[in-house]
């Protein structure tokens, strides 16, 4: 699944107005700044920040493979 794809599941789910990256980008996370950790530290850095990891695994989708797609690994 493509990260649009994803991200348009996502929305569809909880709204319109959701977009990940964008919602990263208000808790002050880059995808830069993901590039050097590992995948686990990654999503106890966007945690972290604020942002329920949890809700996109309730929503079915794959965490693991939406943070590498946002680190332009997938």
């Amino acid at each position: 699944m493509a990260l649009g794809d994803m991200l348009g599941k996502a929305a569809g789910l909880i709204g319109d107005n959701f977009d990940f990256a964008a919602k990263l980008e208000e808790l002050g996370v880059d995808a830069s700044m993901l590039e050097n950790l590992d995948l686990e530290a990654a999503k106890a850095f966007i945690e972290e920040k604020g942002f329920d990891m949890s809700m996109l695994d309730s929503l079915g989708l794959d965490v693991d493979e939406l943070i590498a797609k946002l680190r332009g690994e997938a």
